[in-house]
C-alpha cells in the first residue's frame, strides 16, 4: 500500500525533478516490503528462496522496461512494447519445445527459451536487411512472427499430454519461482552492460526521435545504431523471458508512465524507466503471492489484468490526442 500512495504522489508530480527521487524511494520501499519477512525465514531459506526471486523480479522489471523504453524510442510510438517483435513468443516457444521433449530444468529450461529468442532476432535482423529499414514494416513483421510463434505453441500443446500442458502453460503465465544464482547474476551482468551502453547513448536516442534525417545530419549512422538497439532489445528480452516467462505490459507501462512525469530527454528516462519497471515487478510479485495466500496466482496474469486495461486508455487517448 505505501508503494500505490508514493507512486500517487510521483504521478500527481509532473514537470518536477524530485520525481526521480520520489522513484527510487518507491523502488525502495516495494524492496522492503517484498523483504518483510526476512527475520521470519531461515537464513538458507531467505538466501536460496526468497533473495533470488525478489532479485529476479526486479531484473525483470528493470530488462523489461529498458526494452520497452529502446522500442518505444526507436518506432517513435509510446504504444510499442517488446512482445510486439516476437522476441518473447519466440522464447517460449523454444522453452515449450524444451519441455514437450522432457528437457525442462532449472538451467535447460532458460538456455532452451534464450535459444528461440536468439533465433527470433536472426529472424528479425533478416526480415529488417530485407525490408532496408523500414520500421513500420518492420513492427508488421513482428507481429506475423508473434502470431506464428504463439501458432506453434499452441499446437505442440495440443497434442502433448497432460504433463506438457501443466508445465508449459504456469511457465508461460510467468513466475519468478525459477531464480537460479548463477543464471541471475549473469544476467545481471547483463543488463549493467546494457544499462551502460544506454546511458552512453541518451544523446544519439533524444535525436533518433526527432527524425532519421536529422540523425544522419548529425552522423550518426543509422543501420549500425539500428541493428544496435534492436541487438540490445531482443537480449534484454531474452534473458527475462527465459528465466520468467512471460511477463506482459511492463515493458509498456514502465516508459510511458515516465514521460507522465514530464521527462523527456533519455537521460532522465533512464533512471526513472528502471526504477518503475522494478518497483511495478517486483509489487507484482508481492501481490502475486499474498492476494489469495496460500495459493499463488501468475504474475503474468496479474500484470495482464492490469496492463491490458492500462494499454486501452494509453490507445484511446492517444487517437483522440
Amino acid at each position: 500500500m505505501a508503494s500505490f500512495i508514493i507512486l500517487s504522489v510521483i504521478l500527481a508530480v509532473i514537470n518536477s525533478r524530485t520525481a526521480l527521487f520520489l522513484l527510487f524511494v518507491s523502488a525502495t520501499v516495494t524492496l522492503g516490503l517484498a523483504a518483510s519477512d526476512f527475520a521470519a525465514l531461515p537464513n538458507e531459506v531467505w538466501m536460496q528462496l526468497r533473495l533470488p526471486r525478489i532479485l529476479l523480479a526486479a531484473f525483470t522489471g528493470a530488462a523489461l522496461a529498458l526494452a520497452g523504453l529502446l522500442l518505444q524510442t526507436f518506432f517513435r510510438n509510446p504504444l510499442v512494447e517488446p512482445g510486439l517483435l516476437g522476441i518473447s513468443a519466440g522464447a517460449g516457444l523454444g522453452a515449450v519445445i524444451a519441455i514437450s521433449l522432457g528437457l525442462g530444468g532449472l538451467w535447460l529450461l532458460p538456455l532452451s527459451a534464450f535459444a528461440g529468442a536468439l533465433g527470433t532476432l536472426a529472424l528479425i535482423l533478416l526480415l529488417g536487411r530485407q525490408l532496408r529499414g523500414n520500421n513500420a514494416e518492420l513492427l508488421l513483421a513482428g507481429v506475423a512472427i508473434n502470431s506464428l510463434a504463439a501458432a506453434l505453441i499452441n499446437l505442440i500443446l495440443s497434442v502433448g499430454d497432460a504433463t506438457t500442458l501443466r508445465s508449459a502453460i504456469f511457465w508461460l503465465m510467468g513466475s519468478f519461482t525459477l531464480s537460479e544464482w548463477p543464471l541471475l547474476l549473469a544476467s545481471m551482468a547483463a543488463l549493467t552492460a546494457c544499462i551502460i551502453w544506454t546511458a552512453r547513448k541518451t544523446q544519439a536516442l533524444d535525436v533518433w526521435q526527432l527524425g532519421e534525417s536529422e540523425a544522419i545530419h548529425l552522423g550518426i549512422n543509422i543501420h549500425h545504431f539500428r541493428r544496435q538497439i534492436l541487438g540490445v532489445t531482443s537480449l534484454l528480452v531474452a534473458l527475462a523471458v527465459a528465466q520468467s516467462g512471460g511477463i506482459g505490459f511492463i515493458g509498456l507501462l514502465a516508459p510511458h508512465m515516465a514521460r507522465r512525469l514530464g521527462l523527456a530527454q533519455h537521460r532522465l528516462l533512464l533512471p526513472a524507466t528502471l526504477a518503475l519497471g522494478m518497483t511495478l515487478a517486483v509489487l507484482s510479485d508481492l501481490l502475486a503471492r499474498r492476494l489469495i495466500y496460500p495459493m499463488e496466482l501468475p504474475v503474468g496474469v496479474l500484470t495482464a489484468l492490469v496492463g491490458a486495461p492500462a494499454f486501452l486508455l494509453l490507445f484511446l487517448r492517444r487517437n483522440r490526442s
